[in-house]
Parts: C-alpha cells; structure tokens; sequence
C-alpha cells in the first residue's frame, strides 16, 4: 500500500514539473491563445506606417517580431499598436 501512494506521488510531482515546463517553455502561447491581429501601425519618430500581419510573434520585454509579405520585421512594441479587425 505504502509503494502505490509513494508511486501515486512521483507520478503526480513529474506531471506537475511537465505542465510548468510546458507553460514556461511556449512563450507564454498557452495564454494569450486568442489574440488575433491583422494590422499593426507603427510611429517611429514622426514617421507613421501600417503592416498587414501574416504572423506575429511578442518576446519577453517590448520587442514583437511581425510578418507581413514575406518580410520580417522586429518591432517595439512601445511605438506600435496591434488591430484586430
């Protein structure tokens, strides 16, 4: 009986470490699952311009990486705002 609750308990400590590898490890997409934006618009000192999204990826801090056809392009998320139309 003792070895099946000590076995119940490792079994359940490894899934626990699993889960939070999972959610650490995904960029945090297991969250923000439903954000879906088409456009981006950006002002960069006085200069203002627009992206269609094809596909976007945030980063830890304030960088966002968007694609938009068929470029990449690595953004600041602090002189951007992302649309969802």
């Amino acid at each position: 009986m003792m070895i099946m609750k000590i076995k119940d308990l490792i079994i359940l400590m490894i899934l626990i470490v699993v889960c939070m590898l999972f959610i650490t490890g995904c960029n945090k997409q297991i969250f923000d699952t439903s954000y879906t934006f088409n456009k981006i618009v950006c002002n960069y000192d006085g200069i203002k311009f627009e992206l269609n999204i094809d596909k976007w990826n945030d980063y830890e801090g304030e960088q966002l990486q968007i694609k938009s056809e068929g470029k990449t392009y690595l953004l600041s998320a602090n002189k951007c705002y992302m649309i969802g139309e």
